[in-house]
């Protein structure tokens, strides 16, 4: 707050801060850093940097990261700034957009990468900035036109370079959403349900009748529409009409958070949960899984990793993976454990797909009754039977699957 008050006093100090960010942002590309997807830092943004193979670009607590369904997410470039929000430019997925915190403190302003996110400058500061935009988004019908939420709404005109005042928010604000057809139209995900205003922000209307908390809203390209309303599932609509559908509703105590598209393939949907983690959706919502090995959830693996469990498996983890005894599952016979339940009823869902495989691979230390495969099946069908597993689980499971179960409510 000093650091914000001071530059929007002094002149000078805001020419000095405007040239301390622009040496710290065009720093040299990208560092080689990587982490395991489930132990990334908290994060706040999402888009699609490549369609084939897949791979995610991810605002986080500390910088850009790039991830991919291996399983491991790469820091992008050597900004280790709080991404607070994060837009790619609907045309160029080079070009990308994000706001937030120095790793020193105070506000970034608008930032801009025109090279897939390894360098990065101020564009500008925003209305009565330096701002921290908490969310950003940019109009597929006028990529001119971006919005953002810092003390209410502003609005650009002309690419981020300049910003003025829109109006006021029609609530607690998680999300907002530039419309796919008409750049005056944006929406709001809010705590007190999902709205639409037509005029740019001046004014604004219930979108979605349900009262619940909208924590998600995105529009692709074309015009669809679609809103997670916590409570309820996920809802799809098409602009301008806004007859809602109900896509999916087993989300359980979980909440999708962000949203994402790809632009190559309409039905492939991106989704960061409350608990951080990445789910990928390639039929519009219907079915999720999480990031990591997901492109072993085909339906030729699927079907293999079935077959596999049912011939080396389900005599101890039970038919459609409900354990050996689904009535006590934390049961103990003379050996210890007795098997437990593949599906999320347990705990399968504790581990990474990496460390299911090795178990599946190596045996198991605390469960002499969990024999070591490796002289049986080969890694490729263990890693099957892993996809398969996870067919079997909730969005609860693949939302908190891996490290990022600690912080999950049960």
């Amino acid at each position: 707050l000093e650091v914000r008050s001071w530059a929007i006093r002094s002149i000078g100090g805001a020419f000095l801060l405007g040239m301390a960010l622009a040496l710290m942002l065009a720093a040299s590309p990208a560092r080689a850093q990587s982490v395991a997807l489930d132990r990334l830092p908290h994060l706040h943004g999402l888009a699609v940097a490549t369609s084939q193979p897949l791979s995610v670009l991810l605002a986080a607590h500390d910088g850009l990261y790039e991830a991919t369904s291996a399983g491991g997410a790469s820091r992008v470039s050597t900004i280790d700034h709080d991404l607070m929000s994060f837009a790619a430019h609907p045309e160029d997925r080079t070009q990308l957009y994000a706001s937030g915190h120095p790793a020193e403190g105070g506000n970034l302003g608008l930032l801009v990468s025109s090279d897939g996110g390894a360098t990065w400058r101020q564009l500008s500061q925003g209305a009565e900035g330096p701002v921290d935009f908490h969310a950003l988004t940019v109009s597929a019908a006028n990529p001119e036109r971006l919005y953002g939420v810092y003390d209410g709404l502003q609005m650009s005109d002309d690419g981020g370079r300049s910003w003025a005042v829109a109006g006021a928010l029609p609530g607690s604000v998680f999300d907002i959403a530039a419309s796919g057809r008409d750049a005056d139209m944006l929406y709001a995900a809010t705590r007190e349900g999902l709205f639409v205003s037509r005029d740019a922000g001046r004014s604004w209307h219930e979108a979605f009748t349900m009262p619940n908390p909208a924590t998600a809203v995105h529009v692709t390209a074309s015009g669809r529409l679609y809103a997670f309303i916590y409570g309820f599932g996920l809802v799809q609509a098409q602009e301008p009409a806004l007859k809602w559908k109900l896509v999916s509703a087993d989300y359980g105590n979980r909440a999708i958070m962000k949203l994402a598209s790809d632009p190559a393939t309409p039905e492939r949907l991106l989704a960061l949960a409350d608990t951080s983690t990445v789910l990928l959706s390639e039929d519009g919502g219907k079915r999720w899984t999480g990031l990591e090995g997901s492109h072993k959830a085909v339906p030729a693996v699927l079907d293999k990793g079935r077959r596999i469990y049912q011939d080396s498996c389900q005599d101890c983890h039970g038919v459609d993976g409900v354990g050996e005894r689904p009535d006590d599952i934390y049961a103990e016979d003379e050996y210890g454990y007795v098997a437990p339940p593949m599906d999320d009823s347990a705990h399968a869902w504790h581990h990474s797909d990496s460390n299911l495989v090795e178990v599946i691979l190596a045996g198991s230390p605390r469960n002499q009754r969990m024999i070591a495969w490796r002289d049986v099946l080969a890694r490729e069908e263990v890693e099957a039977v892993v996809a398969y597993i996870k067919s079997l689980w909730s969005f609860r499971g693949h939302a908190c699957q891996g490290a990022r179960h600690m912080s999950c409510q049960h």
